[in-house]
């Protein structure tokens, strides 16, 4: 039987593009010769037929072509059975590939619940460290390029006698290096960059990193900030601490210690011991001063300073810049003592809040401090934690510094 079979694939193709296939049977067999195809195939379906010939289009090819075959010339079993074929193929792979889409859907979900869990366990034990006096690795130093101002890096020498550190820009170049040497009792040994270059020029403000020699040989070798934690900020990048007008990151711990905020057991104060220290006099270590802006305020800071003349005292404010610089003499009781008005390096009135005290060496010499003295007066228990009561201040076993009988007053006349 001879004839033409014309028929639209629009359908199939779902495409809003006009394409036609005439196919011709003669003889009871599709007539290549005469069999064609119109449209453009180029663009729209046929450019993207690779993507959207999918297994219910290839169902309905495969139908289409067992309805429209010769009943007396039917196709080849062969040929047939290697079209199923191909069929159980693609929908084997359709499967395998919705079974890979859900397998990474549940490892993305798996890992965002194991991130998300770590980070709520860095962000707890970020907290935890709070009023605690921790030591972190410091690996950059800011400079603000400011008269007069001066920054000192801890630097921990382990075994070594001294090390040399290295201030280096942003661009990778040294500005200057430094030599960090006699070392406490600890360990450690201070350094002080004036901010100025190996030329003698001064260099401009920004961040610089610090780099000693030999500390990738050498894990002892590092330069570090210890102080009490103030507070703890949440970023993107992770838990940052705050501590000594800097904020860094957790992941720099390297030591935890229980500063003011333990309990009264930790600090080895028992209530027992609390109540023989009544009516001593004891030297506080002080670390902080608390400036209020009020009319006509004074603020008295005492600094044992050993066999010095001089003592060089800075206010830190909480950004960490040195609010006021001033060079203090020291008494014959090797006492310096400091009176502050407010007024900054600058003269202009510093802001009200609390300041560091930070004295140039203390990290060298452990019998440099700050201090205030005072006869104990009360004991409080608040939570467990037993603290001694100095005039208006409560403080910890921990932050006595020395316990004497209080002086006998002389009797009225």
């Amino acid at each position: 039987m001879a004839g033409t079979l014309s028929s639209s694939i629009d359908s199939l193709t779902k495409s809003a593009d006009v394409y036609t296939a005439t196919a011709s049977i003669k003889d009871g067999v599709i007539d290549t010769a005469s069999s064609r195809v119109t449209g453009d195939r180029t663009t729209g379906l046929f450019a993207e037929s690779a993507s959207n010939l999918g297994k219910d289009d290839f169902l309905m090819l495969l139908v289409t072509q067992l309805q429209y075959q010769n009943p007396l010339d039917p196709m080849d079993n062969t040929e047939f059975i290697s079209q199923l074929a191909q069929f159980s193929a693609l929908e084997n792979g359709n499967n395998v590939e919705k079974a890979i889409t859900n397998l990474d859907e549940s490892f993305k979900s798996t890992v965002a619940a194991q991130q998300y869990s770590a980070q709520s366990m860095n962000n707890t034990a970020a907290v935890s460290l709070i009023g605690k006096e921790v030591r972190l690795r410091q690996t950059s130093v800011d400079w603000y390029a400011k008269a007069g101002e001066s920054v000192t890096l801890d630097v921990h020498l382990g075994n070594n006698s001294s090390a040399a550190v290295a201030i280096i820009d942003k661009e990778g170049a040294v500005v200057k290096t430094l030599e960090a040497s006699g070392k406490d009792s600890e360990n450690s040994a201070a350094v002080v960059w004036d901010g100025t270059t190996a030329t003698g020029e001064n260099a401009p403000a920004g961040t610089y990193t610090i780099s000693i020699a030999g500390e990738e040989e050498k894990p002892e070798l590092y330069a570090f900030v210890q102080d009490v934690v103030d507070g703890v900020r949440f970023s993107s990048e992770g838990a940052l601490v705050k501590i000594a007008g800097q904020e860094l990151s957790i992941g720099n711990v390297l030591d935890v210690s229980g500063g003011s905020g333990n309990s009264g057991a930790a600090c080895g104060l028992t209530p027992s011991t609390a109540v023989s220290l009544l009516g001593k006099q004891v030297r506080i270590r002080q670390s902080t001063v608390q400036y209020r802006q009020a009319a006509s305020e004074h603020i008295t800071i005492d600094i044992a300073s050993g066999t010095r003349a001089y003592v060089q005292v800075e206010l830190i404010d909480a950004s960490g810049k040195a609010a006021y610089a001033v060079s203090v003499p020291v008494d014959e009781d090797g006492v310096a003592r400091l009176d502050w008005n407010g007024q900054k390096t600058d003269g202009t009135l510093a802001d009200a809040g609390t300041y560091r005290i930070r004295i140039v060496g203390e990290g060298n010499d452990p019998s440099l401090y700050a201090f205030y003295e005072g006869k104990v007066s009360g004991i409080t228990n608040l939570n467990g934690d037993t603290r001694l009561r100095i005039g208006t201040q409560t403080v910890g076993l921990s932050s006595i510094i020395d316990i004497a009988d209080a002086p006998e007053q002389e009797d009225a006349v």
